[in-house]
């Protein structure tokens, strides 16, 4: 991945903790050492290709780090041996379920970590989408019509306020995250009351306790979204935010709704109701949200905000948003700065190898990525230009064969939903 040279002096020692050793983590090191030089430390309980074989970033693993009783005593051992060497340690998560845990466990890790995340009781409203969906109600946040299901009355007849086909997902990502069937799919595409029905029996059979989700679905391909990265400082004030429009996204049923292609969007209207809202909630630290353009009224519609950067977030540095620049300015620098937003410039970001982008449905998004691509002028999310040694460069192309083989596998049409 290609990025501006930001040229940073740091005038004290800094080495970002990064929890997760996936491709989010490895944007995160991406944006600390194109602006600053530095090298960055993943902690997790295995390794994954997106951080091996790296310069620019050092991986530990340990059996269980993502259980609770491990994750503490771990990091404060590891954290009182690296504050020994370092003046700031800055902690990130990668995904939910770590961000869950430093929030949880906030008051052990203080005094050793800056940690830029939301409060435990803002958490507690923002994990649960039926919780969510009532704070977006409470302060204009746009959302989808959306109605909530339960363990104990799944099997009793539904009658939906809209009309099929719907989304079906879980309240409680985290908790569902962690289970493990046969048919499991991050959210359900769901066309009939019989296929619905067919869904909540899988899910609570196999498993889950928590609210389910059905919502009206808002038609559109891939490239009727919009993601947003944001960061809010520790007065709750958004310092930077960065929009982006998917045009591909991955059609894996695990993994629905990870962004493979990426453009530069405008939406401003989007990206003030956004901003009002996090900063209405008293919003700390990372954010990333979720939106659906709905034709039928004009109005992008919120899915989630995470409490955590978007796992594609190193696109952000490619409108001119660096989102390590943000997080040095609050804790490192401690200076309050204007708050920074995209440069309108075009860019194409990937999570793919660039023949997949040519799966965009989309004629004007295909017509741009080819473009883009057929003049160099595009970014691989896990290929950092000063991170490509020769070992990483064959394990990155064994890699880059088998997302081809799986993009092919799974690939359909959603022009017509």
């Amino acid at each position: 991945m290609k990025a501006a040279e930001n040229n940073h002096l740091l005038t004290q020692s800094v080495l970002p903790v990064l929890l997760g050793t996936d491709m989010n983590a490895y944007g995160v090191a991406v944006q600390f050492h194109a602006a600053y030089g530095i090298k960055s430390l993943a902690i997790g309980k295995g390794r994954l290709v997106y951080t091996e074989k790296s310069k620019i970033i050092d991986v530990i693993t340990f059996d269980g780090f993502d259980q609770p009783d491990v994750f503490v005593e771990t990091m404060q051992r590891e954290g009182a041996r690296l504050k020994q060497q370092y003046d700031h340690l800055i902690l990130l998560a990668s995904n939910d379920n770590y961000a869950e845990l430093a929030i949880s466990h906030r008051d052990q890790l203080e005094g050793l970590f800056h940690l830029p995340f939301a409060s435990k009781s803002l958490m507690e409203q923002l994990i649960r989408k039926d919780r969510f969906y009532e704070l977006c109600e409470r302060h204009g946040l746009a959302y989808p019509q959306t109605v909530v299901v339960h363990k104990d009355d799944w099997h009793e007849s539904l009658n939906l306020p809209f009309s099929f086909p719907v989304m079906a997902k879980p309240s409680n990502s985290t908790t569902y995250f962690n289970l493990d069937f046969d048919g499991k799919e991050k959210a359900y595409y769901v066309k009939d009351q019989k296929r619905l029905q067919d869904v909540l029996q899988l899910v609570y059979h196999s498993g889950y306790e928590d609210a389910f989700i059905i919502q009206d679905y808002i038609p559109g391909d891939d490239t009727s979204g919009l993601v947003a990265n944001a960061y809010c400082d520790g007065r709750g004030k958004v310092r930077m935010l960065s929009l982006g429009k998917p045009i591909l996204e991955d059609p894996t049923p695990i993994y629905i709704g990870n962004y493979a292609a990426i453009r530069e969007a405008s939406a401003p209207e989007a990206a003030q109701e956004l901003i009002t809202f996090l900063e209405a909630i008293g919003y700390t630290g990372m954010a990333n949200a979720d939106f659906k353009f709905d034709r039928r009224d004009g109005r992008y519609k919120v899915f989630e905000v995470n409490l955590r950067q978007g796992r594609a977030s190193n696109y952000t540095m490619l409108s001119g948003c660096n989102l390590a620049i943000a997080l040095v300015n609050d804790f490192v620098e401690q200076k309050e700065v204007d708050p920074v937003f995209d440069n309108g410039e075009p860019f194409l970001w990937l999570s793919v190898p660039p023949e997949a982008a040519s799966l965009t449905e989309d004629p004007e998004s295909k017509a741009f990525a080819e473009h883009m691509i057929g003049i160099g002028q595009y970014s691989v999310g896990y290929r950092y230009e000063k991170d490509l040694s020769l070992k990483r460069r064959l394990m990155l192309a064994n890699y880059d064969n088998t997302l081809l083989e799986r993009y092919q596998k799974y690939f359909v049409s959603r022009r017509d939903r």
